[in-house]
């Protein structure tokens, strides 16, 4: 299956044009990745690691697979095990953790609108067919059991609606990623100054927006991504 994966990867890159330095292709749904990499090539970083927690997908709607498809590795959290097959299959480079992600350890229930449907959520949704109990782990906790407690270049976040509680639990005195992306506006409603007011006290700047998202970059980096 990698051999197969690794010729698709490259007959693919037959339609990129040779000027494009980061390809013809998107899988986020703002282009996100291509954003993501633009940052990473001002870091001068050309294969950077990740977390990516809501992960969903290995390629649809994915911020991280443009970067698995480039040479990065990284962990990709998911709390629906009815998808952890595909990651499994089409992204075995990575670390692939079936949990939820919260602010406290221990277990949650994942509301599901449909099996494999990419809002479902550990806050309660009205028109959720489904529930299951899920493990529920810290951030922080990911990070210590999946590399080594140290944070990963790039944190990105789809938790729908749980990514201000996340990044509020996390101990920045340890470190941080360097770039974080994370959901300002949801279905849940515009978190976006919340989120700025955060990062702000852990020493990171705003770059950019992508469609409902927020890039921030470390305060002591962000001259290099201007």
């Amino acid at each position: 299956m990698t051999d197969l994966l690794e010729s698709f990867a490259a007959f693919m890159k037959m339609f990129d044009h040779p000027h494009q330095w980061y390809g013809g292709r998107t899988y986020a749904q703002h282009g996100d990745d291509l954003a993501i990499l633009n940052l990473f090539g001002c870091l001068r970083i050309p294969q950077p690691s990740y977390l990516d927690i809501g992960a969903h997908h290995p390629l649809h709607l994915s911020n991280t697979a443009l970067l698995y498809q480039r040479g990065s590795r990284g962990i990709n959290v998911e709390a629906n095990p009815a998808l952890m097959h595909n990651f499994e299959m089409l992204r075995p480079g990575d670390r692939n953790v079936c949990c939820a992600v919260g602010a406290v350890a221990g277990r949650g229930t994942l509301h599901r609108l449909t099996e494999d449907s990419g809002l479902n959520s550990l806050l309660p949704i009205e028109a959720a067919l489904s529930t299951i109990s899920v493990p529920i782990k810290t951030a922080d906790e990911i990070v210590d059991e999946y590399a080594g407690g140290c944070w990963p270049d790039l944190l990105t976040i789809d938790a729908e609606g749980m990514d201000l509680p996340i990044l509020r639990s996390i101990d920045y005195a340890r470190g941080g990623p360097k770039v974080v992306c994370a959901e300002a506006v949801s279905q849940l409603g515009d978190v976006c100054t919340e989120l700025r007011e955060l990062m702000t006290q852990h020493d990171y700047t705003v770059h950019s927006f992508a469609g409902s998202n927020m890039l921030f970059v470390k305060a002591n980096l962000i001259d290099m991504c201007r």
